[in-house]
């Protein structure tokens, strides 16, 4: 499998369950991939599948963010009918919400698993707590899909770390301008790790790595994304071709959890629970707003970013909270920024296409 012949998410679960693979559907967004892969266990993670509206809109208030809506979608058109387990981390109210639906009103396919993240600032209490939110969800996976294999966590570590190094390889190499992809290109390589199990992953992002042109020659203005998602799915199109490059992002589906560092050696819960508390500052986890602040600016020094996409799901508290204290802060810093609310699956259109356009111009 090369990096240009990437299976959809519903081709490779499928291939995965004919050779006898156990899923779990994992809805967003940070949660530990090791234990499941050391259970055998495949994740397949709910963010935006492109479903046209139904059955959801009868469970859901209008205001509910579409990340949340489109994944009660998937659920209730049968798409998560073979999956063994359906994982909710503690993400959000609106994603807690939607926990108890499934778990209490709704005939899940599957049993609900519940994983609850500490929030920022993260007293001494924070990594015991971590520890023990990996302890039940341990035992959980073991009563549901049996107890892990000798010597499956180590292997699961090892490909955390592997992983961990291509992540950080890949974003390093964009932000020096040596990896001459497109946008559309380096989001749709690093979203196959929301699907692709580590043993087919791993390979297929070193052969990238490896076989990507240096430079684009692309020289336009410099960018980065900030949000939840790389989309609407028209957004990198629409960069690309105004020649805005995106040489970094702060979104929580991408940097904020991929560039973790790599777990240690010693007790396996230990050393994930010190990923999790070292991972980048976010609106999800608790983050304080000098914490996100300076997080970006410090994006945008080491990648030469120009100004900042604001990416924003409609409804999306945690971010639209943070959002006017950012612009403001960047702002201060010189860096322009430009904000765009939409949902995961509507098209960019003329209006905000138009809009892209004169940031570029503004920046140059």
């Amino acid at each position: 499998m090369s990096p240009t012949q990437l299976p959809s998410r519903g081709e490779y679960a499928q291939q995965w369950r004919a050779a006898g693979g156990k899923v779990c559907a994992a809805f967003p967004a940070q949660y530990p991939k090791e234990l499941l892969w050391s259970h055998g266990v495949l994740p397949m993670e709910v963010w935006d599948p492109p479903l046209a509206p139904a059955r959801a809109q009868g469970h859901l208030q209008p205001y509910i963010c579409s990340v949340v809506r489109q994944g009660l979608e998937l659920l209730l058109a049968g798409g998560m009918d073979e999956v063994g387990a359906i994982l909710f981390p503690h993400t959000c109210d609106s994603l807690q919400n939607l926990a108890s639906l499934v778990d209490d009103y709704l005939e899940a396919p599957a049993p609900s698993l519940f994983f609850y993240n500490p929030k920022a600032p993260f007293a001494a209490a924070a990594k015991g707590f971590y520890v023990s939110q990996l302890q039940a969800l341990e035992k959980d996976l073991t009563l549901i899909f049996g107890p892990q294999p000798m010597g499956a966590m180590e292997q699961a570590m090892e490909w955390s770390r592997k992983l961990s190094d291509l992540y950080a390889q890949s974003y390093d190499r964009r932000a020096a301008g040596e990896l001459g992809v497109s946008a559309v290109e380096f989001y749709r390589v690093l979203r196959g790790g929301e699907y692709l199990h580590p043993q087919d992953y791993i390979p297929l992002l070193q052969a990238w790595l490896d076989q990507a042109p240096t430079t684009n020659g692309n020289s336009g203005p410099a960018v980065m994304l900030s949000g939840v998602l790389p989309g609407p799915p028209d957004l990198l199109d629409t960069l690309d071709g105004l020649g805005l490059r995106v040489v970094h992002d702060d979104l929580i589906s991408m940097s904020r959890r991929l560039l973790y560092p790599p777990p240690g050696a010693g007790d396996p819960f230990m050393a994930l629970a010190d990923c999790f508390l070292a991972m980048p500052p976010c609106s999800t986890r608790g983050s304080s707003l000098d914490e996100r602040l300076a997080w970006l600016k410090d994006l945008a020094r080491k990648s030469g970013a120009q100004g900042v996409v604001f990416s924003v799901v409609k409804f999306c508290e945690p971010e639209l909270f943070d959002l006017p204290e950012l612009r403001r802060g960047l702002k201060e810093a010189g860096l322009a920024s430009l904000v765009l609310e939409v949902d995961v699956n509507q098209e960019v259109g003329g209006q905000a296409a138009t809009r892209l356009e004169a940031f570029g111009e503004m920046l140059s």
